[in-house]
């Protein structure tokens, strides 16, 4: 639908007619979410009606995928279908295995068609799918368990009464998060449409916290000069010039340097179109993150995908994978992670690797994937090793910190680290993954190596007899190695997370030199 006035604006402003759908509902959000926050207060069934009608408009008349719709519903309703008729822990077994082979199709599906293309069509806001049924129907099963025997997060977002149909899909297809995110518990969003977040414990009248429109609007204007500088950046930085021959014809320095900038510029779209959707839900009202307890002022940040001063000044890449696509770190060490160990057993390599397996199969099946997913993996060992055998040598006595020079060095070296590596995620291919890398004199990999190798050997860390470790309870030096050996597959696992993840996949993820 509105094929005219897409392909007319598209064809005036040079910019793709996907990508400009997508873009369109996204900013078409806003005033939709500015009139849902006006929706009575004591209506929440309209509330729920609204949500979804409007996901549905956007969908099939903004996006134009109306197919995209049916494989979106239709798993939707097949879930809910499930869980209400198979009780105990096989329902969200079946869940997780179905919706995770539909996603896995339907990333195959869209690389056999178009390898390596960029057209938006449902996959993205299935990925968001998957997260949001699955979490769902462990939630249900949750409720039907004894809470002695869930944790307290667990407890807090257990389903107790199965929802109806109507309230089921006005979470799965909240609108202002319905393409590209962010994922959060159906709980939480309960709350916040039957509006319990914001009622006084003592009064049960509904107070709504301040700063809720100055935060969207801040959020919304970042997610414009984000889009704004990826228009301005990215056309002279297309990550794909790497396998051109005149990059490869530039000195050493040079093609280091590009291949820093391009892929810092490649992010933009991530920031842009995650904050734009964080914007929308908290102009909405979903987002209260309660009072920070330093400024104590309302906090709306708990509908954020992405801290990007964090990202952007992570001292590690431990500190990046926990400030980049948090929804997905929620998901899977609540829905994968911390599902998989035994009751009253510690998390181990099984545990890990479990968690990665679903990482990597969500995100799709290009060979690029899986080179930044291991690559990032011994970065994450090298990193952790580093903190125990350098790092105590230089905080100091008195502050116990670190110096600044010590600080900005590891800014840097963890910016290179994840630029270089991520190249593999946005080349896609084996092949070209491979030999940019060997154009750059594989110098990160082998800067990796070189730390995982030499650290132990340089600096050691000064050994205690048993007795001292068992006075100060301590670990021996076999604990030391199952430890060591079970942070090598923990960093596989969160490799998994801090990649660039395709998400976003075709609305945003397009060839860098078109946008």
């Amino acid at each position: 639908m509105l094929d005219s006035f897409f392909g007319s604006l598209s064809e005036a402003v040079s910019f793709p007619e996907d990508q400009l759908r997508c873009l369109s509902t996204l900013l078409l959000a806003y005033p939709l979410a500015f009139a849902f926050r006006l929706l009575p207060y004591n209506n929440p069934n309209l509330k729920h009606l609204v949500s979804v009608l409007t996901s549905f408009f956007l969908l099939v008349v903004v996006v134009d995928d109306l197919v995209g719709l049916m494989h979106l519903l239709g798993s939707s309703i097949a879930v809910w279908r499930i869980m209400g008729s198979v009780k105990g822990k096989w329902g969200p077994r079946i869940v997780f295995m179905g919706v995770m082979i539909h996603m896995s199709v339907s990333h195959l599906m869209r690389q056999f068609h178009d390898y390596r293309g960029y057209k938006l069509d449902h996959t993205g806001p299935q990925m968001i799918l998957t997260m949001k049924l699955t979490s769902w129907a462990l939630s249900v099963h949750d409720g039907r368990r004894n809470p002695k025997e869930l944790s307290k997060y667990q407890q807090e977002h257990a389903i107790t009464t199965f929802p109806n149909l109507l309230h089921y899909l006005s979470y799965v297809f909240f609108f202002p998060a319905v393409l590209v995110g962010p994922s959060f518990e159906y709980m939480d969003y309960i709350r916040f449409i039957e509006l319990s977040t914001f009622k006084d414990p003592k009064t049960g009248k509904v107070h709504w916290p301040a700063g809720r429109l100055a935060a969207s609007m801040k959020t919304f204007l970042f997610s414009l000069i984000a889009l704004a500088s990826l228009a301005v950046f990215a056309p002279k930085l297309d990550v794909l010039w790497t396998l051109d021959p005149a990059f490869k014809a530039l000195p050493f320095v040079l093609r280091f340097i590009y291949v820093m900038l391009s892929a810092f510029a490649a992010r933009f779209k991530y920031y842009a179109v995650w904050k734009m959707a964080e914007g929308a839900c908290v102009l909405a009202g979903f987002g209260y993150n309660g009072v920070d307890p330093k400024t104590g002022k309302p906090r709306w940040d708990a509908s954020s995908n992405i801290d990007v001063w964090a990202y952007e000044t992570g001292q590690s890449v431990k500190a990046l994978a926990d400030s980049w696509n948090k929804g997905t770190n929620q998901w899977l060490k609540n829905s994968v992670y911390l599902r998989v160990v035994k009751p009253g057993a510690k998390p181990g390599v099984l545990e890990t690797f479990s968690t990665f397996a679903v990482s990597a199969f969500w995100h799709g099946f290009y060979p690029g994937y899986y080179l930044m997913f291991l690559s990032a993996a011994m970065a994450l060992t090298a990193g952790k090793m580093l903190r125990t055998h350098l790092r105590p040598r230089f905080v100091s006595a008195t502050t116990g910190k670190t110096p600044l020079w010590y600080n900005m060095l590891g800014v840097v070296l963890t910016q290179v680290t994840i630029n270089y590596l991520s190249m593999s995620f946005l080349i896609l291919t084996l092949k070209d993954s491979l030999q940019l890398w060997k154009d750059l004199y594989f110098v990160v990999h082998i800067g990796i190596a070189a730390v995982l190798l030499l650290t132990p050997v340089l600096f050691p860390v000064k050994r205690k007899s048993r007795k001292e470790q068992q006075k100060h309870g301590e670990k021996d030096e076999t604990e030391k190695i199952k430890e060591t050996a079970h942070q090598v597959a923990d960093g596989i696992a969160s490799a998994a997370v801090v990649a660039p993840t395709e998400i976003l996949d075709g609305s945003v993820n397009g060839k860098v030199k078109t946008l």
